[in-house]
């Protein structure tokens, strides 16, 4: 009777640290995960054998497969930036949100003061030189770094 309730216990405690999720990354890494939730574009998650929760960014996550049922949790397909319009697709990120991206160029562009056009304006304008620069070179996502009255720099990220 001992011996049941020692196998039970120890059946119990080996499935619930058991890895029920599969992380697939849009680069087609795959990560054995325990899925915890998505919350702000990050999700969160544990490996087995280590409680420490890690986190991703959504963006770097292609989908979420819980192997118990083969449900996709989690979808997000890669983003196209390709074409003359592919730069309305480049995604600005938190600094937070980028996690599991890889940094891949630092971009400086310099803010264009036109005469009668407001200080807004001309930062939409620069982010924008900064998005087409990205989508020519093939990134989707940038995270502004430093932003000042003249000049903005941003950080490209690729999968």
């Amino acid at each position: 009777m001992k011996t049941l309730i020692i196998f039970l216990f120890t059946l119990v405690s080996s499935l619930s640290f058991a890895n029920s999720h599969i992380i697939v990354k849009q680069n087609g890494e795959k990560i054995e995960a325990n899925y915890i939730a998505t919350k702000d574009n990050v999700v969160y998650y544990t490996i087995s054998g280590n409680s420490v929760e890690q986190e991703i960014s959504v963006f770097a996550v292609n989908k979420i497969i819980d192997k118990s049922n083969n449900q996709t949790i989690v979808t997000n397909s890669k983003i196209d930036v390709s074409g003359k319009r592919g730069y309305k697709n480049v995604v600005v990120l938190n600094a937070n949100q980028s996690k599991g991206l890889k940094v891949a160029e630092e971009f400086t562009a310099t803010v264009q003061k036109v005469k009668g056009q407001s200080p807004s304006t001309w930062v939409e304008w620069t982010e924008n030189r900064i998005k087409r620069e990205a989508a020519a070179k093939g990134y989707s996502y940038i995270v502004i770094t430093e932003q000042t009255e003249s000049k903005i720099k941003a950080v490209a990220y690729t999968y």
